[in-house]
């Protein structure tokens, strides 16, 4: 199996199983093939994505012209390639060699994340998909999905295609010690790590613990990694509630985020919309439990682990946000027993090597 990755830049969050594909019998050529190493906004948030080419293993094309793609295709021209496509409507670049595929007998994949909600509801991407996309359906094979809720969405569109739950994953760190972060009687610490934006809606976890009773109020701690367009709002909001230590600890390089994160309970990602939510990942790794808002996609691992490794509210709900804020405050020593469990859980279904398999798994059904 020769597999062709198209990308509008180096993934941070699909190299982590892309660089153990080539550990799997069955996989022979692995070509990452992209218009730039990193984007300008990965940049800023930290990424240094020039670490992946230390992989002998992979074939990394930057900005290679269109006749140089039309010769890869020649090269692989059989059904024992697999072009796998991430953002074919999103990116003029990954949109430009999906359509030079047509012309060879390849098989094709796309990874997706669900519809954007955020700005528009589910009737408009259906009507742009029928007008602008339809026309490419039968050319696809395969559809990787970032989480399960939009299956019946895609499956909608094709009886042959296979829609097959998908996930981000992130680079494994190892915990650096398994030593709770807090005695049995400290404060319950929660953590926010994301850009302070309005999608990101950081403000309702603010709301949730002003609904807190006082003496809720006093058992915890709240840390928020990242800036942006609502940072003095929340510092505002955090006037409001004078009973709680909320730290504001600005932009942080990402290589550091993990120190931080182990001196933490809990991860709260509260977005209005998340196609995935990569963050949750990285908490997991270390341990940490994680809470998200129904309409970030990484929910799906909190469910497949069983709520072992998190909890979901409804969506911009600050009522059903801190009810779960008071089963944490009552049930946090458990959460902290359970670090190693969660570490381990994600060990066996989110490392890369996992990822690999089932990717690899699925392109062969």
């Amino acid at each position: 199996m020769n597999i062709l990755f198209f990308q509008n830049c180096i993934s941070p969050h699909q190299m982590p199983y892309i660089n153990e594909l080539h550990k799997i019998n069955d996989v022979h050529n692995i070509y990452v093939i992209v218009p730039e190493v990193n984007t300008e906004t990965r940049k800023n948030m930290g990424w240094d994505s020039l670490i992946y080419n230390n992989n002998n293993d992979i074939n990394f094309l930057v900005n290679p012209s269109l006749n140089y793609i039309i010769n890869l295709f020649n090269k692989y021209n059989d059904t024992n390639t697999w072009g796998i496509f991430s953002g074919i409507t999103s990116f003029p670049f990954v949109t430009k060699c999906f359509k030079l595929s047509l012309s060879f007998n390849i098989k094709r994949s796309i990874i997706t994340e669900p519809p954007y909600l955020y700005n528009h509801p589910l009737w408009q991407h259906a009507l742009r998909f029928a007008i602008k996309d339809w026309r490419f359906v039968k050319h696809i094979d395969k559809v990787f999905l970032m989480g399960d809720e939009f299956i019946p969405y895609y499956k909608f569109w094709s009886r042959k295609w296979d829609v097959i739950p998908f996930m981000y994953c992130t680079e494994w760190k190892e915990r650096k010690d398994t030593i709770k972060p807090n005695n049995e009687n400290s404060k319950l610490k929660i953590l926010f790590v994301g850009s302070l934006s309005y999608r990101k809606n950081v403000q309702l976890i603010f709301k949730a613990l002003s609904l807190l009773n006082e003496s809720e109020q006093q058992e915890i701690e709240l840390g928020i990694i990242g800036d942006g367009e609502t940072r003095k709002e929340l510092e505002q909001m955090a006037t409001l509630i004078p009973q709680i230590n909320i730290l504001f600890y600005g932009t942080k390089p990402i290589n550091t985020i993990s120190d931080y994160m182990v001196q933490y309970d809990i991860l709260c990602l509260p977005s209005l919309h998340d196609g995935w939510g990569a963050v949750i990942n990285e908490a997991i790794t270390l341990g940490l439990y994680a809470i998200c808002s129904d309409h970030c996609g990484a929910k799906y691992i909190i469910k497949k682990s069983n709520l072992l490794c998190g909890s979901i509210f409804t969506n911009n709900n600050p009522n059903n946000l801190s009810e779960i804020l008071k089963e944490c405050i009552i049930k946090r020593e458990q959460i902290r027993n359970e670090i190693n469990k969660r570490i381990e859980w994600a060990s066996n279904n989110i490392k890369g090597n996992i990822v690999a398999n089932y990717f690899i798994r699925h392109l062969e059904k």
